[in-house]
């Protein structure tokens, strides 16, 4: 398993790598291109693609900052998954000396309870703290979400530590009007 940065030169993978982002999240929660490529220019900003044998497996894209990381997008390729690789991943991405956070959909259908019991499963805990997160493009809508944290809960301070990153970093890479 090789996890690497596809540089936009090489544009067979990276046309891979976007096409599995775009089709394994919803319109609002995914950046327009011209944002993500603004994005990949942000040194806290890791933007992964997973591959082994030349075929892409899946994409984690993560802030990383002091002694955080934000888990912002997991996918794996359809085709693969269940069959373990998601829990490979977020593994690696997970065993750092980093505080390791991320959120969910809040728990509304069979789906989102699976999505908390995978996470469970990898060591994450479900915190008290929500986060209304902010929608990427225009037509979208703040969406409350929640939080989860590895190796142990975080804690209020933590918490605020992440909203200041988010309001900081990552929220300037959201569609703006013109």
């Amino acid at each position: 398993m090789e996890f690497l940065i596809i540089e936009w030169e090489d544009s067979e993978r990276w046309s891979k790598v976007w096409n599995l982002y775009e089709e394994s999240f919803p319109v609002a929660e995914r950046r327009k291109l011209a944002d993500h490529r603004r994005a990949c220019e942000n040194s806290h900003f890791y933007p992964l693609s997973v591959w082994e044998n030349g075929e892409l497996l899946g994409i984690v894209f993560y802030w990383e900052w002091d002694n955080y990381r934000y888990i912002e997008y997991l996918a794996v390729s359809p085709e693969l998954r269940g069959h373990g690789y998601g829990f490979q991943i977020i593994r690696q991405i997970r065993d750092s000396e980093h505080t390791i956070i991320l959120e969910i959909d809040p728990l509304i259908n069979e789906l989102s309870v699976r999505r908390l019991q995978f996470y469970e499963r990898a060591g994450f805990t479900l915190t008290p703290y929500r986060f209304m997160h902010l929608p990427y493009r225009l037509d979208g809508t703040p969406q409350e979400l929640l939080i989860l944290s590895y190796p142990k809960m975080i804690t209020k301070e933590q918490h605020h530590d992440f909203l200041d990153f988010i309001d900081t970093h990552v929220k300037i890479y959201c569609e703006k009007p013109s």
